[in-house]
């Protein structure tokens, strides 16, 4: 799921057909500085109101393993992130509009979604590949979630593209929620463990720790079930400053914990990786 175009499906290799949407996403915190390498997850249906990955739709239709006009970016240092789609139809009792989660850890993300401009959609719905399926009775103001004809902070800005023949689009997520956890300083002569790096990571990384004295060390790696799925190091060493490469090479892309036991010192940290 890990892809910038997002109009097949990868089980059967179908493609999704519609108005090519090209979209740009720029994620800031409170102090509209940039938030980078945060994941960025877009789902929304096709150009005849069907999502992926669901049984009992309009029709009868199931597309249970399917996983068309879904998918994950990650952020850059701009703390944007693009992706390549179709421009959504829509179905009974919804307005247009596409979802999206932003996943600070494994555990802290923000999920919403945007609608489009009543106006686009309109001449969206009155062109050759919408037109069968028609125009949407439910405008911006009248759906459930908007309820506003240009709703603040919640409507894509959409701009034609001459060269697709179908839209540009930009869009601001601010996050007011917390984005990671500020590390301390090393004290010197201390038991630590610093954060990985780089992180996110792709196939291995370094992990840092400090012993303040001659200790049986280990440090085991788990999945956010809980699960241990490997062991860094299991060994005594002396007192001082180490580093050691994590191969994450054979493990699927996600978050994952590492924690490092010392005499009676625990400590715990989050990596992130993306292949």
């Amino acid at each position: 799921m890990l892809r910038q175009d997002v109009r097949t499906d990868t089980p059967s290799g179908t493609v999704y057909t519609g108005l090519q949407l090209n979209l740009l996403f720029s994620v800031i915190n409170l102090n509209c500085e940039p938030i980078p390498n945060v994941l960025v997850d877009i789902w929304h249906c096709s150009k005849d109101g069907v999502y992926s990955g669901y049984a009992g739709q309009p029709g009868g239709i199931s597309t249970v393993g399917m996983n068309f006009l879904r998918g994950t970016q990650l952020t850059d240092a701009n703390g944007q992130c693009s992706f390549i789609t179709i421009y959504p139809g829509w179905y009974p009792g919804r307005v247009t509009h596409i979802h999206f989660k932003v996943r600070l850890t494994s555990s802290t993300y923000a999920t919403s979604q945007f609608c489009f401009p009543d106006m686009t959609n309109t001449a969206v719905y009155n062109t050759p590949l919408y037109v069968a399926h028609g125009q949407n009775s439910l405008t911006n103001a009248t759906d459930s979630v908007f309820q506003s004809a240009n709703p603040e902070h919640e409507i894509l800005t959409v701009t034609p593209n001459s060269t697709t023949g179908g839209y540009d689009g930009t869009f601001t997520i601010g996050i007011n929620a917390p984005i990671g956890i500020i590390e301390s300083p090393i004290v010197p002569g201390s038991f630590a463990l610093e954060q990985n790096y780089p992180n996110p990571f792709n196939g291995s990384t370094i992990i840092t720790y400090h012993l303040a004295q001659p200790s049986d060390v280990k440090i085991l790696v788990f999945d956010v079930f809980g699960r241990e799925i490997a062991t860094v190091i299991n060994s005594h060493q002396g007192t001082g400053k180490y580093q050691i490469q994590f191969n994450a090479s054979e493990l699927a892309s996600g978050f994952y914990f590492y924690k490092m036991f010392a005499g009676d010192f625990t400590a715990t940290k989050e990596m992130l990786l993306i292949k």
